[in-house]
């Protein structure tokens, strides 16, 4: 689950936030969203969580079939980490000469070229961040998830505490233990990996600090 909403929710909020920092046609409509963006900051994961079983566990909701599937998991993670997440995007993105998209238009380059070639490098260390907090915070999260999982979709975070209420503190310590290791080692892995990446994107801002 974890690696799920780290990997969707990091295109699906990085691809948000980059529609409503940089098109403003729809000033009154961006400014909707981005209000809307903070209202699950102000959610307690608990409430989602009980809003989310009051709505999809309805019989007559088409959607009920979602319940207690590894999908509402991730979409609900998704939702609870969105803010912060989104906010990170929306200051790198905000970092961005406001001009690059009308340089790329002055040319005729098109605009999907301009965002895979110029902003994704540019925004590498802040999609990096977002991808390694979903995916830590994914591990971790209890409140929420604790009322969608099924018997097939037990997460660590909760098998933690169904050990512990079991008496079984030796097993609820390990799982833990685990939990903490398979976040830091993703973390460790993502940091390794994105060097390479890092140094052939980010080389012109390196040159500028050693100057």
């Amino acid at each position: 689950m974890a690696f799920y909403t780290a990997t969707i929710g990091c295109f699906l909020i990085f691809m948000g936030a980059y529609l409503i920092e940089k098109t403003a046609s729809h000033s009154w409509l961006n400014n909707l969203l981005r209000m809307l963006s903070f209202v699950p900051m102000a959610v307690p994961g608990l409430v989602l969580g009980l809003g989310y079983v009051f709505f999809f566990n309805l019989p007559n909701n088409p959607l009920n079939f979602l319940y207690g599937s590894m999908v509402l998991l991730v979409l609900c993670s998704i939702a609870h980490f969105f803010t912060t997440a989104y906010m990170t995007a929306s200051t790198a993105l905000r970092q961005l000469d406001k001009e690059f998209e009308a340089a790329s238009l002055s040319l005729k380059a098109p605009l999907y070229r301009h965002f895979w070639r110029i902003t994704i490098p540019l925004c590498l260390p802040a999609l990096l961040d977002i991808y390694r907090y979903l995916f830590v915070s994914a591990m971790t999260t209890v409140s929420a998830a604790i009322f969608l999982y099924s018997p097939d979709t037990i997460l660590a975070a909760v098998a933690v505490l169904n050990m512990d209420d079991a008496g079984n503190i030796g097993g609820a310590a390990a799982m833990s233990t685990l939990i903490l290791t398979t976040s830091a080692g993703v973390s460790i892995l993502l940091s390794i990996a994105s060097q390479g990446v890092l140094r052939r994107t980010q080389a012109w801002h390196q040159r500028e600090a050693k100057q």
